[in-house]
């Protein structure tokens, strides 16, 4: 039915929240990511990669030197993950416990 449905999804996006959260605190306290990845994370945005970047450009112009740069769209790159090489990953990092029973 429609009303098991919902509840589903209310379940899962709770669970999803869950780990997120777990998860954030786990990168935070032992510094997994760096302060260069600046998207969704609490206190970060992604606008100081743009105006740290901007400002390279600038230094580069003033000094007279050639500036490199090199983007990568990850757009379509998580639906595409091999889960099991990323649950491996994450224990290799040191992610314990129930989740991987």
């Amino acid at each position: 039915s429609y009303r098991t449905l919902g509840v589903q999804s209310k379940l899962v996006k709770f669970m999803t929240l869950l780990f997120h959260l777990r998860f954030q605190r786990w990168f935070d306290r032992y510094n997994i990511l760096p302060p260069s990845q600046n998207g969704f994370r609490p206190g970060y945005r992604t606008a100081n990669n743009v105006f740290i970047l901007r400002c390279l450009i600038d230094k580069a112009r003033a000094v007279g030197v050639t500036l490199y740069v090199a983007t990568v769209d990850l757009t379509n790159a998580f639906p595409s993950t091999d889960r099991a090489t990323l649950w491996l990953k994450l224990y290799r990092l040191g992610v314990r416990g129930k989740i991987f029973d």
